[in-house]
C-alpha cells in the first residue's frame, strides 16, 4: 500500500506545478517562484490553455487517491492495534470529505459568475480545512498508539509529521491578518496557498515512509478490518 500514500501527495504536487509551468510558458501568468513571491494563485495556474485540461485531468484522480488513502489509513490504524473509535472514524470522514471538496473545486475551476466563484472558494477552503484536521487526528492516534502499545513507527517520522502540522498551523494563522488587515492581499494570500499545499503534500510523504516501515498491506473494502493480535 505504500505507493498510495506516496502518490496521494506526489500527484497533486506534480499537477499544480506542471500546470503552472505550462501557463507561465504560454504567457498566461507571470513567471516566478510562486512559493516565494505569490505572483499567481494555484487556481490561475490551471485556468488557461492546455493547463486547464491538464489541471482538471490530474486533480480529480488526485481526489480519488485522497479518498482511498484515508480509507486505508483507518485500516492501518486498526492493524496497528487501534480501536475503531470516534476519532478514527472522524479522521476517515474528514479525509473523504476533503476529497469530495477537492473534486468540487476542480469541477468549478474556470467557470465564470459569482455562484461558480463561490463554489470554487467553498471547495478549496473546505478541502484544506478537512484535510488538515484529518492529518491532525491521524498523528494524534499514532502518538497515542505509540504511548499505549509501542507501535513500530519511528519517533523521527512522528516528529516530522508534527513539524509539518505546526507549519500548517503557522501558515493558517498568518492568513488571518492577511485577510483582514492587508490592503493588497493577493500576493501574500497566494504565498499562503502554495506553501499550505506543499506542506500537506509533504505530510503524505511522511505517512508513506511510515507505511513502508510497518509493512502495511490492505485492500480498500469498506468492511471493518480485524486487528492484529
Amino acid at each position: 500500500m505504500a505507493w498510495l500514500a506516496l502518490w496521494t501527495g506526489l500527484l497533486p504536487f506534480i499537477v499544480i506545478n506542471a500546470a503552472y509551468l505550462g501557463s507561465a510558458l504560454g504567457g498566461h501568468i507571470p513567471a516566478c517562484i510562486p512559493y516565494l513571491t505569490g505572483c499567481t494563485s494555484i487556481s490561475s495556474a490551471g485556468r488557461y490553455g492546455l493547463s486547464y485540461f491538464f489541471f482538471k485531468a490530474g486533480i480529480i484522480p488526485s481526489a480519488v487517491l485522497l479518498a482511498a488513502f484515508w480509507l486505508a489509513c483507518r485500516r492501518w490504524l486498526i492493524t496497528l492495534g487501534d480501536r475503531d473509535g470516534a476519532m478514527t472514524r472522524a479522521m476517515t470522514m474528514l479525509g473523504v470529505c476533503a476529497a469530495v471538496f477537492l473534486i468540487l473545486y476542480a469541477v468549478f475551476l474556470g467557470s465564470k459568475g459569482d455562484f461558480y466563484n463561490l463554489m470554487r472558494r467553498f471547495g478549496v477552503t473546505l478541502y484544506f480545512g478537512c484535510g488538515g484536521l484529518a492529518q491532525i487526528l491521524l498523528l494524534a492516534r499514532l502518538q497515542q498508539l505509540r504511548a499505549d502499545a509501542g507501535i513500530a513507527v519511528p519517533p523521527a517520522l512522528l516528529r516530522t509529521m508534527l513539524i509539518i502540522l505546526i507549519g500548517l498551523l503557522v501558515i493558517g494563522l498568518a492568513s488571518i491578518p492577511i485577510s483582514n488587515f492587508i490592503v493588497d492581499k493577493r500576493q501574500p494570500r497566494n504565498i499562503v496557498e502554495w506553501n499550505f499545499a506543499l506542506l500537506m503534500a509533504a505530510y503524505y510523504w511522511a505517512v508513506w515512509r511510515a507505511w513502508r516501515h510497518t509493512g502495511f498491506h490492505a485492500d480498500l473494502g469498506l468492511d471493518t478490518p480485524e486487528r492484529t493480535p
